[in-house]
């Protein structure tokens, strides 16, 4: 059992996580509760950290099948980089989403990034709004450190040279000009209250505006956000937050396999050439402050035919070049772009479903009928499923595991036995 857990986890988390769990999803909110095995792969991605807060850019893949794992360590890092007061974004790909597409789905991917922004203070998305005001307060903070106080006459225009300074040395980037002119307009509008400028600000910050000219006749902007130049803004929202005094930005984008199902060769290959651009800024030293976590599986990765290893230049930069082995475990270079994610061992899985049973006396407040030699036999059953050729994956495992709680506990006139042979 975990000594002590229900003195620090609230019953409510406990609940979501049992919930989404059950559900077959990723909690946001819990995962330090659940978290075993994977301390190498949590090591190495710690370190990138580090490095993106000392002013580096890295960028990895988690490879491993469906169910195994990947979107929930993607999860655990996500949270740990909002308490180390970095801006964090995540998305899905899907149909709709993607790097690249005909009918505007890289600037669908864009908006659902820039509204997933979240900080320490907005863990879950929509932390934007306080990111511009953060950075306001920053720069106040600045001019009032400097020895004029905001009763001062000079104050406000104190401020709008700041803010000017910032975001004129923002131009010197790729669209930087527009972003830090409607930055600009932000504060102004804000200084002054018109709400109208700043919901315009929103609008296209957020990559809502569907022509230049719309955008030329609100804000006198000459640029919006689009398919081919969406990324450039993601680069330029890392250097502000940087500026509004966070430690950087962290990307997060799940379901990487859904680039291989694209039936266009071309389409295919026009994200691809995208991501290879993303791969070449992070790790040429042309972006700072930016972690890109992306995950896959081994199929989408490797498929040379329809996966990343279809394109040459992607294949070369991320392909095992060596794989040294002592009898079935591989030795693995955490330092590789791509982790490949490791099954987590009996004894893991074994720990993992004791803090479940506890999580669920929490929710439940009962004490489980479960016991140490029924965590043997249900793990023993679930493997027999593996060598069977059933597919079972650690999702699979802990969904059954759930459906074990669930039913011992709603059925306490039933025999434990009676309920696990009937599994």
């Amino acid at each position: 059992m975990v000594i002590g857990m229900e003195n620090r986890i609230p019953v409510a988390t406990a609940a979501t996580v049992l919930n989404s769990l059950k559900g077959g999803v990723v909690p946001r909110v819990g995962l330090e509760y659940i978290t075993v095995g994977r301390r190498n792969e949590i090591s190495a991605l710690l370190q990138d950290v580090a490095m993106i807060e000392a002013g580096g850019a890295s960028f990895r893949f988690i490879v491993g099948k469906y169910g195994s794992g990947k979107t929930f360590l993607m999860q655990a890092l996500r949270n740990h980089v909002l308490e180390k007061d970095f801006v964090v974004t995540d998305a899905e790909l899907s149909v709709e989403k993607r790097f690249v597409g005909h009918r505007g789905q890289g600037l669908e991917l864009y908006k659902e990034l820039v509204h997933n922004m979240a900080i320490r203070s907005c863990p879950d998305s929509g932390a934007l709004p306080l990111i511009l005001d953060k950075w306001i307060g920053t720069v106040e903070n600045e001019i009032v450190q400097g020895g004029i106080l905001p009763q001062d006459e000079s104050f406000e225009q104190e401020v709008s040279k700041r803010i000017f300074e910032i975001t004129f040395a923002m131009e010197q980037q790729v669209n930087g000009f527009d972003f830090g002119r409607v930055l600009q307009l932000y504060y102004e509008a804000r200084r002054n209250g018109d709400e109208e400028i700043q919901r315009s600000v929103f609008r296209w910050l957020y990559g809502d505006y569907r022509t230049k000219t719309e955008a030329k006749m609100e804000l006198g902007v000459n640029l919006i956000v689009t398919d081919d130049n969406w990324f450039e803004f993601i680069r330029l929202f890392t250097d502000f937050a940087v500026k509004a005094g966070y430690k950087g930005l962290y990307l997060c984008v799940d379901e990487l396999a859904h680039i291989c199902e694209i039936p266009s060769k071309v389409g295919r290959e026009y994200n691809y050439i995208k991501l290879l651009n993303m791969y070449n800024s992070a790790l040429q030293g042309k972006i700072k402050h930016m972690g890109i976590l992306m995950s896959i599986t081994k199929e989408a990765l490797e498929d040379e035919t329809k996966g990343i290893y279809s394109i040459e230049p992607l294949r070369t930069r991320l392909e095992d070049k060596v794989a040294v082995r002592e009898g079935i475990v591989p030795f693995r270079d955490m330092a590789a772009p791509v982790i490949r994610l490791a099954a987590l061992n009996p004894g893991e899985t074994y720990v993992l479903i004791e803090k479940l049973t506890k999580m669920h006396e929490i929710v439940y407040q009962y004490e489980s009928k479960l016991d140490h030699d029924d965590y043997i036999y249900f793990l023993k059953q679930q493997y027999a499923k593996a060598q069977n050729a059933e597919e079972i994956t650690v999702r699979d495992m802990i969904r059954n595991y759930i459906t074990l709680l669930n039913l011992t506990q709603q059925n306490q006139n039933k025999t434990k036995e009676e309920i696990m042979n009937a599994q």
